[in-house]
């Protein structure tokens, strides 16, 4: 993300923000937003998870600031899906999910890359959040293994094929 469109994105979570008066003793902006931008695998602030599992505010903040700043995002896959899903559309981009073969685990694909690149995924589900790096781009796609060795990319795949799950692409 250029450093224009990282300040735009900034100054309009900020904007959002502002709008709410959360009460004293809840989780500072300036908590959430550090969350919210940090790099994958990164130590996490213990307060800012269980704040964001425990008070639907917090978390609604937090899924603003997140949106601010997403090249995508969609906040519900199909709520009138009634099955897995295997394919998604985010904006410009397409996720989907193919499935294992042989030796091979399940891939995720993320195609329409070519203006915008992503870094980072990030799924909500529930309670549950999981935030992966994403590799660069190959002939417009970015493949990522959702292999069985790896816990977190087992449950973004899990987490990924649920119609109430957001994606946030950053």
């Amino acid at each position: 993300m250029s450093d224009e469109a990282q300040m735009l994105a900034e100054i309009d979570a900020a904007r959002g923000l502002l709008r709410v008066n959360p009460p004293p003793n809840a989780v500072t902006h300036a908590a959430l937003w550090a969350h919210a931008t940090r790099e994958p695998g990164q130590p996490v602030d213990f307060s800012v998870v269980r704040a964001l599992r425990t008070d639907p505010d917090t978390a609604r903040r937090y899924r603003a600031m997140l949106g601010a700043q997403a090249l995508a995002h969609a906040p519900l896959a199909a709520a009138a899906s009634d099955g897995a899903i295997t394919r998604r559309r985010l904006g410009a981009f397409e996720l989907e999910i193919l499935p294992a073969e042989d030796d091979a685990p399940p891939l995720l694909v993320l195609r329409g890359v070519e203006a915008k690149v992503p870094r980072v995924i990030e799924a909500w589900l529930g309670d549950d959040t999981v935030r992966l790096e994403l590799g660069a781009p190959v002939e417009g796609a970015i493949l990522l293994a959702l292999d069985p060795a790896v816990p977190e990319a087992v449950e973004l795949g899990r987490m990924l094929s649920e119609p109430a799950c957001a994606v946030f692409l950053l």
